[in-house]
């Protein structure tokens, strides 16, 4: 389970095997061994036995501000899978291999693009979708002939750019406008939450890549940077469509988020750094349970012909990397709708 801490003025402290947690409101427990990880959103007050018991659980706690800006997370060193990692480093020199993983990870990504678009064009018989189809279709084909990763890099960029023309399609229909994708800051309503549900998509992969041993700094198809979780958002790609993309459309569609769930009021944890337009914090409620609900919805997982949850098959995919990373598996597949 993971758990999401949104209440300000939280407190949060351990008794025996359980986590306490105590507002001004209301008093609950939740058992340690249901949770997996914690993403603290503002001000949260955590006691230090419950910090130190976090900690040699192996929990990660991830804190971003109540905008959704990610700040960093506290978690247990790094796995002592040391053979994973050599694996990882000599796969990474590996011209050819490096490109097999990085055209993997792109294809994975427009496939589900695509599939996304053309299941909503069938269903609402939207006429308008059939450009960016097409395109991203072309770019797939072209995705096979393409001799390094700078090349990969540009033809996801150009796919990511038909895809987001349709994707504004869509959401013209819940009364929101998107024109074109922004972030740091995101310019509008459908670009918060974008930004949101990525960075809530990439802490929980980023917990997982490290939990399983690898290295998530060093990627196949995002250049190591200094900072940079090249591999957490490598292994991301695949995911944005069906995690983030459709659950955005769909709350907007359905109004569960509203014009008036968002403010460009200051909020106390953005001292340095104001985003003038994001969720209010009752709206950041109603977006981290959707976003909690996404990833239990489940979908047949092809590699073991039976169906698991989103969050579950989102696991099963970054060990099937380190597999492939090992020689134990033939290569890798991102997973596709």
């Amino acid at each position: 389970m993971i758990l999401y801490l949104t209440e300000q003025g939280l407190k949060v402290s351990r008794e025996r095997e359980r986590l306490k947690l105590e507002s001004r409101q209301k008093k609950w427990e939740v058992r340690l061994a249901e949770v997996d990880q914690i993403l603290v959103f503002g001000r949260i007050n955590f006691t230090a036995p419950a910090l130190q018991t976090l900690l040699k659980r192996g929990i990660d706690v991830h804190f971003l501000t109540l905008s959704g800006k990610y700040l960093g997370k506290l978690s247990p060193p790094l796995g002592k899978n040391v053979e994973l990692r050599l694996h990882q480093f000599q796969n990474f020199h590996n011209s050819g291999k490096r490109l097999l993983l990085a055209k993997a990870f792109v294809r994975g990504k427009i496939h589900n693009q695509r599939e996304y678009l053309a299941r909503q064009k069938r269903r609402l018989g939207e006429a308008t979708l059939e450009g960016p189809i097409f395109h991203l279709k072309r770019i797939l084909a072209d995705l096979e002939k393409a001799k390094d990763v700078e090349e990969i890099l540009g033809l996801e960029g150009l796919a990511s750019r038909h895809y987001f023309q349709g994707l504004g399609v869509l959401l013209s229909r819940t009364g929101f406008v998107f024109r074109e994708r922004t972030r740091r800051p995101p310019r509008d309503p459908v670009n918060a939450l974008l930004s949101l549900g990525y960075t809530l998509l990439l802490s929980r992969i980023l917990s997982l890549v490290e939990a399983s041993g690898l290295d998530p700094y060093l990627g196949f198809l995002h250049s190591p940077d200094y900072g940079k979780p090249s591999l957490a958002l490598d292994l991301m790609e695949e995911w944005r469509p069906i995690i983030v993309d459709a659950m955005v459309v769909r709350i907007l569609n359905w109004k569960t988020i509203k014009p008036e769930d968002f403010t460009g009021e200051a909020f106390p944890d953005e001292e340095e750094e104001f985003q003038p337009l994001k969720l209010s914090r009752a709206g950041l409620k109603k977006f981290v349970k959707q976003f909690q609900e996404r990833l239990k919805e489940e979908a047949l997982y092809p590699p073991r012909k039976k169906r698991f949850r989103y969050g579950d098959i989102i696991r099963e995919q970054v060990y099937l990397f380190a597999r492939v990373l090992k020689g134990e598996a033939p290569e890798y597949r991102a997973f596709t709708i």
